[in-house]
């Protein structure tokens, strides 16, 4: 429980002050609950030394009373100065952790962590958001009324303050129990979890597939299996959890017993009078209720677990962003002996080469040769792991990757569109674009005039995906967007790869828009799109097979030509 209050601590930032105002109300709310327990005991006093009257009502009422109205008080500063607080720190841990994410490298996302993330951001994040500031403020206050209650029993006996501090240390031990189990039956269950979470997006994706091979409800064996195991976790928890939760309700109630024991025993000995011995049996039910209160508070169990989660996620090693914003003098590209691979499969070997700005160059092989590795260096989606890319006569290391990105634009093959309008989808390309700067590289890439003939035009919603749109369409409004942002590279996977001809000419056409006057770095599927290239890379095995214009290469009746003979042969 103190490493949870510890944690929230640790992530409140410059809410900690309002969370520590809410500790110390936390204290005197605690204080005058036990106000009534104060008015019995001296209601008692009164009546056993005959004194009780109308005096004694009306101090005993207005008390009462004013413990009650105080109270209310406090609980209310507590939650605005606590509760309030938490919607407010996990909404700047969002835009923290979406900001984390630009920095991750590519293969986080590309090994099974989308369902983790997904799970973190949708579940984790909200329910600590929503549980955690109520929990953090339930053991505040429990705790804080074990002190109180210690500290009274003190005072009026130290004898049966003992057995209350035994018991104490009883419940603390089962519930230790409870708790450790929770704690490690929470991650199995949040484990399983994410995995299906991790499933059911892949299915929800896949479900052309699914419906075509009749995989839908229990067919698709995959989502079964870890519907199953979830429900498996969650059995497993009730089970393993619930003998330590009884285990430390039955210590509640032998602590009740042990303590109104222990004061009659202190009365026979003459160690405390009658209206003591009456008000602390009454109050010993009183003692154990914030010990009842924490057995009841499972929620602190998952929101630590969540956290845990979070943590992990969060620590994600980065890609290092400790560079400077750099002006560059120009943009020519240099790869000087680079060495990459994925875990211990070496991608590309000492790979090394030259292109000037404002040039068109091709990077051509077979599938899994490391085309696309090599793009994704330039953009410093991955980091080498020996040798440097240079933009600039700049290493990209040394620059921003804010800075190096407003550099370079990219137009993947498998274009991605958000859940959003036409428009907004354009104008992610560019902080503040007008309506006349979009509509301007629509145009440009040959997608203005499908988008007007949409019922709202450049506000139609796209769906998920842009799925909506046609991959053609799909296609033009990706260009549109990187034609706006007007970046000095252009780094383009083979755009016209798999879309008929009659989106393949408008395509063409809105790519030589966009790379008017740019550096351009193309993976070529189509040879026929790059007979114009002023230099092509042939890569094999992550090295540099074959390097020259078309005819050059052509001419040389290698790797190229090879591959030039088959296409054209088709």
């Amino acid at each position: 429980m103190f490493k949870f209050i510890k944690r929230i601590m640790g992530i409140s930032g410059e809410y900690r002050k309002k969370l520590n105002i809410a500790y110390v109300l936390s204290f005197f709310e605690s204080l005058f609950s036990n106000v009534p327990v104060f008015m019995v005991l001296y209601i008692l006093m009164e009546i056993l030394n005959n004194t009780f009257s109308v005096k004694t009502i009306v101090i005993s009422s207005i008390g009462i009373v004013v413990g009650v109205v105080v109270r209310m008080i406090l609980r209310y500063l507590v939650d605005v100065n606590q509760s309030g607080v938490g919607y407010e720190i996990f909404a700047r841990e969002r835009m923290n952790f979406g900001d984390k994410l630009k920095r991750f490298p590519m293969g986080f996302f590309s090994e099974g962590n989308t369902g983790s993330v997904t799970s973190v951001i949708t579940n984790d994040i909200s329910f600590v958001e929503e549980h955690g500031m109520d929990t953090l403020g339930k053991i505040t206050s429990s705790v804080l009324g074990l002190v109180i209650s210690f500290i009274f029993l003190l005072v009026i006996n130290w004898q049966t303050a003992l057995v209350m501090a035994a018991v104490v240390g009883l419940f603390s031990i089962a519930f230790g129990c409870a708790h450790k189990v929770a704690r490690v039956e929470a991650e199995n269950q949040q484990a399983a979890q994410n995995q299906l979470v991790g499933t059911v997006i892949e299915y929800i994706k896949g479900m052309p597939v699914v419906k075509a091979f009749n995989l839908a409800g229990e067919n698709h064996k995959a989502t079964a299996e870890d519907f199953k195991k979830l429900s498996d976790a969650q059995i497993r928890f009730e089970k393993r959890f619930t003998i330590p939760i009884i285990l430390s309700q039955c210590t509640t109630g032998l602590g009740t017993a042990a303590i109104i024991a222990a004061c009659g025993i202190a009365g026979l000995y003459n160690l405390i009078s009658l209206p003591y011995i009456i008000a602390l049996s009454v109050f010993a039910f009183e003692l154990v209720l914030p010990m009842l209160a924490l057995i009841g508070i499972t929620a602190f169990r998952v929101a630590d677990a969540s956290l845990d989660r979070y943590d992990k996620v969060r620590k994600t090693a980065e890609i290092p962003d400790t560079g400077e914003n750099i002006p560059l003098l120009n943009h020519d590209i240099d790869f000087e002996n680079v060495c990459f691979g994925y875990d211990e499969n070496d991608v590309l070997k000492n790979l090394s080469f030259h292109i000037p700005q404002n040039t068109m160059t091709a990077l051509v092989g077979k599938s899994g040769c490391g085309k696309s590795t090599v793009v994704n260096l330039i953009a410093r989606f991955w980091d080498t792991n020996s040798g440097s890319v240079k933009i600039g006569g700049v290493n990209v290391r040394d620059m921003s990757v804010d800075s190096l990105l407003k550099n370079i634009s990219v137009v993947f093959q498998n274009v991605y569109l958000f859940n959003d309008t036409i428009f907004n989808n354009v104008a992610f390309g560019k902080k503040n674009a007008s309506r006349e700067d979009v509509i301007s590289a629509c145009k440009k890439a040959r997608c203005h005039d499908f988008i007007m003939a949409l019922p709202n035009g450049y506000d139609t919603v796209i769906g998920e995906g842009g799925g909506t749109l046609s991959g053609g369409e799909k296609q033009r409004v990706s260009i549109a967007r990187a034609i706006l942002k007007d970046a000095p590279i252009v780094l383009l996977d083979e755009a016209t790869a798999s879309v008929d001809p009659d989106n393949e000419a408008y395509i063409q056409q809105a790519i030589t828009e966009m790379v008017k006057g740019k550096t351009l770095v193309v993976i070529a599927h189509k040879l026929t799109s790059i007979t114009r290239a002023d230099q092509i890379l042939v890569i094999d095995n992550g090295e540099i097979a074959e390097k020259g214009t078309h005819s050059e290469l052509v001419g040389k009746n290698g790797a190229y030509a090879d591959l030039w003979k088959k296409q054209v042969s088709q």
